[in-house]
């Protein structure tokens, strides 16, 4: 009797075919960042949650979700394969019919791009999404970043201005202070010269995993970010210790004042 209900057991779990979603959002790593919350939220409701992502940003989505076994990154080169019209929809991924127990998408790949209000993102994300906003920072986590606590290390309480000005599109002039004055660390590009006294120091925070920066983004006496990845970062990640924080169109180097961090 036991080893009869132990094989039908067996053969039940054998049967049961895994619930998997398919979650496709905005490619950009900002935008990765802004939707790991709904990410989060409805990894609890599948055996797996599929979700798209770009080849490019796939170390740092590994970290983001290291702690959530159920989410399984799917690569593509490209954020669409047909660059999307005002009235067609955008696609990158192909979606095999019947795979999926439910298909989570928006932004872009919900709807035609003249109906994406670029204002109003996240939140319009988690509209598409069928979620509460609110889901964008209840249901944010990152996992033990040790490395962010290692590069903080390195300013011993030093005070300092955190900038942005490169993006994926371009570089952007928005350095107005005396460099001289305050120590200015900037990820992508060491702002001084060879000999300078903040040389080395600022050397250490060039292009270092973008988790990495987490604490270094929280300590900084002043923000100043191009809208980016980095700005979306800081948006996740509050209370943040900076008394100026001041977003920058990457185009034109012009605040953006709907940009404030929250």
């Amino acid at each position: 009797m036991i080893r009869h209900l132990g094989y039908h057991l067996a053969m039940a779990n054998r049967n049961t075919t895994p619930r998997i979603a398919l979650f496709l959002g905005h490619l950009g790593l900002g935008d990765q960042i802004w939707l790991s919350g709904a990410v989060r939220y409805l990894a609890r409701m599948y055996d797996y949650l599929d979700v798209v992502c770009k080849t490019t940003n796939v170390n740092t989505l590994s970290v983001l979700y290291a702690d959530v076994p159920a989410v399984r990154l799917v690569t593509v080169e490209n954020g669409y394969s047909v660059f999307p019209t005002s009235t067609s929809r955008g696609t990158c991924f192909p979606i095999p019919p019947g795979k999926y127990t439910s298909v989570y998408q928006c932004g872009f790949y919900k709807k035609p791009t003249s109906h994406v209000n670029m204002d109003d993102l996240p939140g319009e994300f988690y509209d598409d999404l069928g979620l509460p906003r609110s889901i964008r920072t209840t249901h944010f986590s990152l996992p033990s970043l040790p490395g962010s606590r290692i590069l903080y290390s390195h300013l011993s309480n030093a005070e300092y201005v955190f900038v942005q000005t490169k993006s994926s599109e371009a570089t952007t002039s928005i350095v107005s202070w005396d460099m001289d004055k305050i120590l200015t660390l900037d990820p992508n590009i060491n702002q001084y010269s060879q000999g300078h006294i903040w040389y080395e120091l600022a050397q250490k925070f060039v292009n270092k995993p973008f988790l990495d920066y987490c604490d270094t983004i929280k300590h900084a006496r002043q923000l100043h970010l191009v809208n980016s990845s980095f700005y979306t970062l800081a948006t996740q990640i509050p209370p943040l210790d900076a008394t100026v924080k001041v977003c920058y169109d990457r185009e034109t180097g012009k605040a953006i004042p709907r940009y404030d961090f929250s």
